[in-house]
């Protein structure tokens, strides 16, 4: 008995669709391509990098905290990370946004994983 590929196929999706609803197992997309800046410099204006991805890390290598937000400007939500830490965030995104507090400079490497 000879099967086609596509029964295959047919037959992987069902098996899937069923671990999915009956176990829990979630699927996620694997990286086409990573995204890494080694050394950024981020000011209290902002910065703001194109960066289609759907996993950051930021890491502060400067001597004062950056905020960070994905598709949205840092403004009143934003995520704090602090000297000497890294911060992941599983989520897809476009636009990475960073700002250092007032009156402040600080240094930040960035890697992803990108669609």
């Amino acid at each position: 008995m000879s099967i086609s590929l596509n029964e295959v196929l047919r037959l992987l999706n069902k098996l899937v669709g069923k671990y999915e609803r009956e176990m829990g197992l979630r699927v996620f997309p694997t990286a086409r391509d990573h995204m890494f800046v080694p050394e950024l410099e981020v000011d209290d204006k902002g910065v703001s990098l194109s960066i289609s991805g759907f996993i950051y890390k930021v890491k502060v290598i400067g001597d004062y905290p950056v905020y960070i937000n994905i598709d949205r400007p840092v403004e009143n939500e934003y995520t704090v990370v602090f000297p000497g830490s890294y911060h992941i965030i599983p989520r897809v995104g476009r636009i990475l946004y960073l700002k250092a507090p007032t009156g402040f400079k600080t240094k930040v490497r960035i890697e992803a994983l990108a669609l």
